[in-house]
């Protein structure tokens, strides 16, 4: 396992950012033109990525904000493995790493002050307008927080409970806020309303990596995400009271936002674009009115840029092993889980399996199913398929699967409210048809072709210069 309790720089975005400059310069771009936050930040980002670069890029000219914006922070693998002290590992070695970090939760210290209270507002001198808050699309109803770590409690149990949603600036004071019907938050915030109770809510902006790693993990109810990022930083998570709600919040994360709902609240929320890559309808939604903004005398505003890589990767890692563990339980046999870009690090799962019993393909894909609500195909493979490859799946289904017997539908099952393919995607309907495909060889299938000893054979003993790509 690898060991970040020792290190050099502090368990902090900024600490981060210090250990890119130093030992990894080239991660790391920083543009000190001034940018709007309309359009030209997101504009940057996706002509950066249609050329295949995914830096951390530091905006340091936000016009009408004297705050710097940290942008595609999680939009690279090699990023993600070094914040949690690797060096070296392809995915299924970083996924491995992650479920033994989060088997070993470490429990947070609450201190008494930290970087994150330096400066407190509150009154009529909030405005959180005065962060550089973008709008990225063309149809946003707005602009958006996107990457801010939303902190709930749950009321029965005091378990903290934290995940990512989108976060409308309605005013001043004021956010909206989309959380999933299919979301833990969800069932946080509806114990409140029932109650006719406010909410409080507290949005963490800006930490290192691996806190939102931790935060991302898939883990059930009763599982504390605070203990989790602890034990992905390998280090207990050092804690502050927040000033005007009962929650505690990491002390040296860069802003937070203080927030309370109040029953039965309501406001128009959205269109905004959304990870699958269209556009999630209005709703009426909870409002958020804040009530504190604390945050470091010199912050940084961490943004993600949602529908690209920032935004997909880290979410589709993080289901990973979730997902290879449940589908063990149903299908022994697996050897191998893989959630692919090609869906949106969302919709589709790739698993490959010593097929060894009949039906156990189509079990395998059944549990999948039901460790993930969000995926709507699983393909099951051969251990002989590379999962982490498109093409190679694509070929297994082209020459592995009959149609009328190795396909299976499962029609008004439980999916993601975003889905464009939902029954009624513009009323916000979380029901699809989930599609598993068996695509193993069967007994009677012809033998593929191959030549003997190619693997074994070192070109470079035939042609000079010889480099494998």
């Amino acid at each position: 396992m690898s060991d970040l309790s020792n290190s050099a720089y502090a368990p902090d975005l900024h600490g981060f950012i210090e250990f890119l400059d130093a030992e990894h310069p080239d991660q790391i771009i920083r543009i000190s033109k001034e940018v709007n936050p309309k359009f030209e930040i997101s504009g940057i980002i996706e002509r950066l990525e249609k050329d295949d670069r995914f830096p951390l890029i530091i905006f340091e000219n936000v016009k009408g904000s004297n705050v710097p914006l940290v942008a595609n922070m999680h939009a690279s693998f090699d990023r993600l493995r070094l914040a949690l002290g690797m060096t070296e590992g392809d995915v299924k070695a970083f996924v491995t790493e992650c479920a033994a970090r989060q088997e070993n939760p470490v429990k947070p210290k609450i201190v008494a002050s930290g970087p994150v209270q330096e400066i407190v507002t509150t009154g009529d001198y909030i405005d959180v307008e005065a962060l550089p808050i973008c709008t990225y699309h063309e149809l946003d109803a707005g602009k958006y927080i996107t990457a801010g770590l939303a902190l709930m409690r749950d009321p029965d149990t005091g378990i903290n409970n934290v995940g990512i949603y989108r976060h409308m600036v309605h005013g001043k004071n004021l956010l909206g806020i989309q959380v999933s019907e299919t979301a833990d938050a969800n069932i946080i915030w509806k114990k409140y309303e029932q109650r006719c109770e406010p909410c409080p809510i507290a949005i963490i902006i800006g930490h290192h990596p691996a806190v939102f790693i931790g935060c991302l993990a898939f883990s059930s109810m009763d599982s504390d995400e605070l203990h989790i990022a602890g034990g992905m930083l390998q280090r207990p998570l050092e804690l502050v009271k927040c000033k005007t709600i009962p929650l505690d919040v990491p002390a040296d994360a860069e802003i937070v936002l203080e927030c309370v709902t109040q029953p039965g609240e309501r406001l128009p929320e959205a269109p905004f674009g959304e990870y699958p890559g269209t556009y999630g309808p209005q709703r009426m939604n909870p409002v958020l009115e804040i009530k504190a903004i604390t945050r470091r005398a010199k912050p940084l505003y961490q943004n993600a840029f949602v529908g690209h890589a920032d935004n997909l990767l880290l979410s589709g890692l993080m289901r990973t092993n979730f997902i290879e563990n449940t589908v063990k339980i149903a299908c022994p046999t697996v050897k191998e889980v893989a959630i692919p870009r090609a869906g949106r690090f969302r919709f589709f799962c790739y698993i490959a399996i010593e097929n060894m019993i009949e039906g156990e393909a189509k079990q395998a894909a059944m549990a999948a199913f039901v460790a993930d609500p969000f995926l709507k195909f699983v393909v099951v493979v051969d251990e002989d398929v590379d999962v982490n490859s498109d093409t190679d799946v694509l070929h297994a289904i082209a020459t592995r699967v009959r149609g009328d017997r190795d396909i299976f539908m499962v029609p008004y099952a439980k999916g993601s409210p975003l889905d464009p393919a939902s029954y009624d995607p513009a009323g916000g309907s979380h029901l699809v048809t989930k599609v598993g495909i068996d695509a193993t060889r069967k007994s009677n299938y012809p033998d593929e072709i191959s030549v003997p000893g190619a693997d074994a054979l070192d070109l470079a003993d035939y042609i000079e210069g010889y480099k494998r790509p």
